[in-house]
């Protein structure tokens, strides 16, 4: 099990920093898409609140929506056509949607407020539901919020710090912070996911090519095989070949020679029952032992022959 999580965190770590962002870009981009549209079709539209809540002030808040939707429809497009990083097509409509709010506070009385941080925290729980960015542009986007909610808090005497805090501001803020660790985890899980399924996809192609290498050896020893039988099967022919002349000289051998050389026995036997001088006795003595010694190599030879063929 060790061997296998180490082999496993080397896989991971060959994963290389543009993979994986590439992947996470591609994975997130519609969930972004959708996070995008939902902020320049909705917002206009929650004009319809202002015009009840705050009568004096709806159309202002309502250009102010219709320009926060045109800016978000422009980085939409221009995304798409000049393929910067995907995560800006949701920072600018949450930046400008943020701030749109925070400018709201300067238009509120005291009696609103808890209804504005209700709608408030409802964008930033969809924020939560949506975004997958890392953690540093939540900081920036929450922080650059905190800083003009302040400032326009202070410019309307309508309302006060406490007042803030009192009807949802501490609530704001918990759910700010939600926000925040929600998108942080989606977004380490993600990156998490997209890692391993990269490495598992290097293993797999490295499993592959180790694949693609035994069956090219298989290949190899399969054609050595054909090539050491075609080599095998000379030889047994060549073999049989050498055998079947050796059949033959023993062939010849045990019938075709011996039988000179038995007709020369016996024809030594007859000369030696007749009466003739030593000089030529000796002559056929010797004709005779050469004979034999003849007959004898013959019949060696012959016998092993036979041994061989056995």
């Amino acid at each position: 099990m060790k061997s296998l999580h180490t082999d496993t965190a080397v896989t991971i770590a060959q994963v290389s920093d543009d993979a994986w962002r590439s992947a996470l870009a591609e994975n997130t981009r519609r969930f972004h898409v959708v996070a995008a549209w939902a902020a320049i079709i909705f917002d206009p539209i929650f004009a319809i609140t202002d015009y009840f809540n705050i009568p004096e002030s709806w159309q202002l808040l309502l250009y102010t929506r219709l320009s926060v939707s045109l800016i978000s429809l422009i980085t939409l497009f221009a995304q798409k056509r000049y393929q910067f990083p995907a995560y800006w097509i949701v920072v600018v409509p949450f930046m400008l949607i943020s701030l749109q709010n925070a400018f709201t506070f300067s238009l509120i009385g005291s009696e609103d407020l808890l209804g504005h941080n209700l709608n408030y925290m409802a964008l930033l729980i969809g924020a939560g539901m949506f975004l997958a960015w890392d953690w540093q542009f939540s900081v920036g986007v929450l922080t650059l919020s905190a800083i003009a909610t302040a400032i326009f808090i202070q410019l309307n005497p309508a309302i006060t710090v406490d007042a803030f805090f009192v009807k949802g501001g501490l609530l704001l803020m918990s759910v700010a912070a939600f926000m925040f660790i929600l998108i942080k985890t989606r977004y380490n899980l993600t990156v998490k996911e997209i890692k391993a399924r990269l490495a598992l996809q290097i293993s797999n192609e490295e499993i592959q090519s180790q694949n693609e290498e035994i069956s090219a050896q298989a290949e190899e020893i399969r054609g050595i095989n054909e090539n050491l039988e075609q080599i095998v099967n000379a030889r047994t022919k060549e073999l049989e070949m050498k055998n079947k002349a050796l059949q033959e000289y023993a062939f010849i051998n045990a019938h075709k020679l011996r039988r000179p050389v038995a007709s020369i026995l016996g024809l030594v036997n007859i000369a030696s029952k007749i009466d003739l001088p030593e000089e030529e006795r000796s002559i056929i003595f010797h004709l005779e032992k050469s004979t034999l010694e003849l007959d004898e190599i013959v019949a060696s030879i012959t016998k092993t022959i036979e041994k061989a063929d056995v």
